[in-house]
């Protein structure tokens, strides 16, 4: 099929190369590529043992109540992003506020990134990816 071709490009899970690809033909890759990326890692959640309800509350503000796992980790990675706009200090509250994982939240960044520039190399986006 075409999509099969397509999807031979990409160096990824079928599953996670589908997303990319319907995601760049109807022009909404950047959240796409954000969930994709966090299919592809550990979850940015975190949730001490002696911190539970706290931390179930944290994840709730994301609004994972009203909406799925997906997209309360992209609402949580958008947050990550705005507060590291503001410095390192606003990046360390918002991680411990929040209970995220910055180095899951890190690597999310890469492999979204990794994903564009495979999309771009593929010929799916233009720009530099």
């Amino acid at each position: 099929t075409a999509l099969g071709s397509h999807l031979a490009l990409l160096p990824v899970d079928v599953r996670v190369g589908k997303m990319l690809i319907y995601g760049a033909m109807l022009g909404c890759l950047d959240p796409v590529a954000t969930i994709a990326a966090a299919m592809s890692s550990r979850t940015p959640f975190v949730s001490p043992l002696d911190k539970r309800a706290a931390a179930d509350e944290a994840k709730a503000s994301f609004g994972l109540k009203e909406r799925s796992d997906h997209l309360a980790i992209l609402a949580a990675y958008n947050g990550w992003l705005e507060a590291r706009r503001r410095g390192k200090a606003a990046e360390r509250e918002f991680l411990q506020v929040s209970f995220l994982s910055g180095r899951a939240l890190e690597m999310i960044s890469e492999l979204k990134h990794q994903f564009r520039r495979l999309l771009w190399e593929a010929g799916f986006v233009g720009g530099h990816g």
